[in-house]
């Protein structure tokens, strides 16, 4: 007898087959334009770096996985974090909004999806 749970569903798929869909990456430019002014911005160290240079190869592509997509958002909110307050006051207003709508994205990606 087969007593194996079956994965818990979302919106008529698995939550497996939800994060393997494919994300064009153009539709993370917000993401992606964040992402590159932290890297112009910030300079938290080489564990920090890592983590702009990854996420910079991954978006150079045509698509990513949701499950990607997902864990760029988080590293950028991870990076804004421990930038703190130091990165807003060395920010024009325009790369304010930059890195604002990047974190609105990394929002959207992370808790709505």
């Amino acid at each position: 007898m087969d007593n194996e749970v079956p994965p818990p569903r979302l919106m008529g798929v698995t939550k497996d087959q939800r994060s393997l869909e494919l994300v064009p990456t153009s539709e993370l430019s917000r993401l992606s334009a964040a992402m590159n002014l932290m890297d112009h911005h910030v300079d938290l160290g080489p564990r920090y770096h890592k983590l702009i240079t990854e996420s910079q190869q991954q978006l150079a592509g045509t698509d990513v996985r949701l499950s990607q997509a997902r864990g760029i958002a988080k590293k950028l909110m991870v990076l804004a974090k421990a930038s703190g307050d130091e990165l807003r006051h060395g920010l024009t207003d325009t790369e304010a909004e930059v890195l604002d709508a990047g974190l609105a994205q990394a929002d959207e990606l992370v808790y709505q999806h």
